[in-house]
């Protein structure tokens, strides 16, 4: 399957326990936290650059590397 369907599949199932939904990666401690959330269940995924109802907004490839750096010293 396309990873472009496959993202648009999961986009339509809308926000649950295992999947989770961030429009902008300005805070590296909510994403920790998510990624926390999900440690600590069964998984889950993380769609960036995706608003709550479902719009792909997309990120700045700069921003994205900051705040995944970031969120992972959080866990350090």
């Amino acid at each position: 399957m396309n990873s472009a369907i496959h993202i648009r599949r999961l986009i339509s199932q809308g926000e649950h326990q295992q999947l989770d939904f961030k429009y902008e990666l300005n805070d590296s401690r909510k994403i920790a936290r998510s990624l926390v959330a999900f440690a600590n269940t069964d998984g889950g995924r993380l769609l960036v650059g995706v608003k709550d109802n479902g719009k792909i907004t997309g990120i700045d490839s700069e921003e994205e590397m900051y705040v995944v750096e970031a969120a992972a010293q959080v866990f350090s």
